[in-house]
């Protein structure tokens, strides 16, 4: 165990946080209030200028990590900006740890009581865009740092903190490019999910986008015309038998119980269609977008081969012109035990600050880390936020005492926990 060079003990860290609960309301409010929105994700930039002072005075030797044009081009949207990595390292010669947050949040659609980009603070709650999801996180990690800093408490592990782009447009986010450059060192501590929740599966997610093609004409020389819509239905019917296959199979994974039973399933389902250009003119092109969630059990290439079978099938029965499918490999699927050296250690810093032991559930969305792990790191993935914290939707928020209970878990794992 680790008293600090000063013999300052856990209780005065833990009292140290309370006391710096409003300078890390602060934060988090300066954090929401840099637009890191993506797409286009154009605010990276001004996010890594606040956030590299704040590491380098608590002892951090930080270096930005900028992902190459060749790498951002193969994801589909309409970016803006460098896509600008944080990497911040303060080493002691001890077992390397690397806590990674993303800093970009989804857009803003429903609209909000309260402005989406101020932080504001009710009834002991804080609400913005990205909150829970997961700029709180990187105010308890830094909340932490400061706490450590400040009382001489040295930490058990060779730190790496990354601060990264583009988790939430997948494809090729920021961790993806330290991880296949040696950034991201030993086991890694990510900030998602809700407090008090370690997640142990994610799905991994394709998504296809099938277009249909016919020829176009007055609607009254209909018999010269080749109806797009038309014509796309039997493979959509193709598709959605396959759905029903897909949506039988179950993970090893516990989740919370849905119609469907309380382990991780594949999610199947057709969220975009578009076709036609008039009323009086037959469409000569239609097209579908299915989000294809899949458990960490299934494969991904087999997950593509299945589908593109499928499109054939229905393409066999259509007068289509021709079907063209195409597949964006979005995320890789995620999965670890309760019993990773890593996720214990989470949980046990959970148990011991909060007297409660996290439970362990896997969920249908989709994280970078399945790469991450792929690679052949252990991941424990916990966040700051809560049941009511509506991620990515209208009032986003999280419990300012959940931020600061994280921070003093952090401060239990890095310092005192035996290793």
């Amino acid at each position: 165990m680790n008293g600090g060079v000063s013999g300052l003990g856990e209780a005065e860290a833990f009292s140290m946080v309370d006391v710096l609960k409003g300078e890390a309301v602060d934060l988090l409010r300066e954090l929401v209030k840099i637009d890191t929105v993506v797409p286009p994700g154009r605010g990276y930039g001004e996010m890594v200028e606040f956030l590299e002072p704040i590491f380098s005075e608590l002892g951090f030797k930080a270096e930005r990590v900028t992902v190459p044009e060749e790498k951002v081009r193969a994801i589909p949207l309409p970016l803006e900006g460098r896509r600008v990595n944080l990497v911040a390292r303060r080493e002691a010669d001890r077992p390397p740890l690397t806590i990674y947050a993303h800093m970009d949040v989804v857009p803003v659609e429903e609209k909000w009581s309260v402005p989406p980009f101020e932080g504001v603070v009710r009834d002991e709650r804080i609400y913005g865009r990205g909150v829970a999801d997961m700029k709180g996180f990187i105010a308890a990690v830094i909340v932490a740092l400061r706490v450590m800093h400040e009382l001489g408490l040295k930490p058990n592990y060779d730190l790496t903190c990354v601060m990264c782009t583009d988790e939430e447009v997948g494809v090729y986010p920021g961790v993806y490019y330290l991880t296949d450059n040696g950034y991201v060192r030993g086991d890694v501590i990510c900030g998602e999910m809700v407090h008090g929740v370690i997640g142990v599966g994610f799905a991994g997610s394709v998504h296809f986008k099938v277009t249909v093609k016919g020829r176009s004409a007055h609607t009254a020389m209909w018999w010269t015309a080749v109806n797009a819509i038309e014509n796309a239905l039997p493979v959509l019917e193709e598709v959605l038998k396959l759905r029903e296959r897909v949506t039988a199979r179950r993970s090893e994974v516990p989740t919370i119980p849905t119609p469907l039973g309380d382990r991780l399933t594949p999610v199947f389902s057709v969220n975009v269609i578009s076709g036609g250009v008039k009323d009086n003119v037959i469409p000569s092109e239609c097209k579908f977008i299915v989000d294809r969630r899949y458990i960490p059990e299934e494969d991904e290439e087999q997950v593509i081969s299945e589908f593109v079978e499928a499109v054939e099938a229905g393409k066999a029965k259509s007068k289509a012109l021709s079907v063209d499918v195409d597949a964006l490999r979005v995320y890789k699927p995620f999965k670890t035990s309760p019993e990773a050296p890593i996720v214990r250690r989470l949980a046990e810093a959970v148990k011991h600050v909060t007297g409660s032991q996290p439970a362990f559930i896997g969920v249908a969305g989709s994280t970078d880390m399945g790469y991450v792990a792929q690679k052949g790191r252990d991941v424990a993935i916990m966040g700051v936020g809560d049941v009511a914290s509506n991620f990515h939707g209208a009032d986003e928020s999280i419990k300012i005492e959940d931020m600061l209970t994280y921070a003093k878990e952090l401060i239990h794992l890095l310092c005192f926990q035996r290793t």
